[in-house]
């Protein structure tokens, strides 16, 4: 699926020639919906970063509940890339896959988080959901005993955002691009975002890793769309993993692939990587990490099926996400050979888009990533950390399944935490302004 987008007036350092440049460009396709109001979107955001400190630019038809704009103060200079990162052409950045929301005429969507488990698909209720776009929480929400949720009363206007999601079940983040329905992409999904978490087990290890590497704020879509802007694609094709899937097959050669997109946050065209690095996790330990490439790609190798966490962190952006690892050629198994798929497709590539600095960065770090407000335990030692793990009782509280059959262990749902794991982590995290570190 391909969503055109109309460029208006913004601000970016110029990549290609390494200088910094400020112009207004017109829309270069008069289909798209992106600053179609004569780039009064761009003039508004603006203005609201500057002058608005009651959450005036967010629509009061949202029926979730509104939150207060955090303002990212903009810094006119460009983004380096770190060394030995090579600037690539448009055409060769990766762009197979989609990150679109289709909102409907109320300017809605609904969407549904569960967690991966042995025993399948299990609802995550009362997660908080928070929107992000312009720097500032939107709207948020609370997902129902399913795992559902809706948001309404969005702008009927395209715009990159972001969700993030915390609670009992564990987190999730990724960005997003919603767009409005038109003929051609009607808004006739039931369910437009099916997302699995990041588990309890694995979330302070997540949170961990991003905090390390997190960005310190938008340095890089923080000024006038330039000409060289205009030239980068939009993704299409299937619906990226973090939007519609959770599963996704070993290679042939033993390793998972994947890509990271990289919205542009005034154009919704898809950019160069800087500085990210993905990582999988599972029970708690990093298992595996690679560099993204400079066009989005990346594999990592070794890794065993299973259900894990995938995080990105970086100057470009995070996400977290929860995927389970088949084997290689599951998809032709079945329940006689002992393999049952889960219930949505299977890829043989991850996708996901990261939430730029903009929306979350190294300042507004802990109003999203706080143990009190994830339901999520402080870190603790390897004892107690062994103690919380353990085995549940018989009768212990779990989740109940989409199937009518009970979720396991209430223990998983309690204050897991790595515990050595967590000091052993610092060599491998992104730094500012420098290179993202080989893969292991």
């Amino acid at each position: 699926m391909t969503t055109r987008w109309p460029i208006g007036s913004a601000c970016v350092s110029g990549l290609a020639g390494l200088a910094f440049v400020c112009s207004a460009v017109l829309a270069d396709d008069p289909a798209g919906t992106r600053l179609a109001t004569a780039s009064g979107k761009a003039t508004e955001t603006a203005a609201t970063a500057q002058n608005d400190e009651t959450g005036g630019f967010a629509n009061p038809g949202f029926s979730a509940r509104l939150g207060q704009p955090r303002p990212v103060r903009a810094i006119p200079r460009r983004l380096q890339p770190p060394s030995g990162v090579k600037l690539l052409p448009p055409e060769e950045i990766l762009k197979n896959r989609s990150h679109d929301i289709i909102l409907d005429a109320n300017g809605a969507f609904t969407g549904r988080m569960y967690s991966i488990t042995s025993e399948g698909l299990l609802p995550a209720r009362g997660m908080s959901v928070q929107l992000l776009t312009d720097g500032g929480m939107a709207a948020q929400t609370t997902t129902d005993d399913t795992g559902l949720f809706t948001v309404t009363g969005l702008p009927q206007q395209a715009d990159v955002g972001g969700i993030f999601a915390s609670g009992p079940a564990g987190i999730v983040v990724y960005g997003v691009r919603m767009v409005p329905a038109t003929p051609e992409f009607p808004a006739d999904r039931e369910i437009d975002v099916e997302s699995a978490v990041v588990q309890v087990v694995d979330s302070p290890l997540a949170q961990q890793l991003i905090r390390g590497g997190i960005g310190t704020r938008d340095l890089r879509f923080n000024g006038p769309v330039t000409a060289e802007d205009t030239k980068f694609p939009y993704g299409e094709g299937p619906i990226a993993t973090s939007i519609g899937h959770d599963s996704v097959q070993i290679a042939a050669d033993g390793k998972v692939y994947g890509q990271v997109n990289l919205l542009d946050e005034r154009t919704g065209r898809l950019r160069e990587v800087l500085s990210m690095r993905v990582y999988f996790l599972r029970d708690g330990v990093e298992i595996g990490s690679a560099r993204v490439a400079p066009n989005g790609a990346f594999s990592v190798p070794g890794l065993q099926p299973g259900i894990h966490a995938l995080v990105g962190v970086g100057r470009d952006g995070v996400f977290a996400i929860g995927v389970e690892v088949l084997p290689f050629k599951a998809a032709a198994m079945n329940a006689a050979n002992g393999f049952v798929p889960v219930r949505l497709m299977l890829t043989t590539e991850i996708a996901v888009a990261p939430v730029g600095a903009a929306n979350i960065n190294s300042e507004n770090f802990g109003e999203f990533f706080d143990p009190a407000i994830a339901g999520l335990a402080e870190p603790m030692g390897p004892a107690a950390a062994a103690a919380a793990a353990a085995p549940a009782a018989p009768g212990a509280a779990g989740v109940s399944g989409a199937g009518g059959g009970s979720g396991g262990g209430g223990g998983l749902l309690g204050p897991l935490l790595i515990g050595g794991a967590i000091g052993g982590i610092g060599g491998a995290i992104i730094a500012e302004g420098d290179p993202a570190t080989p893969s292991k």
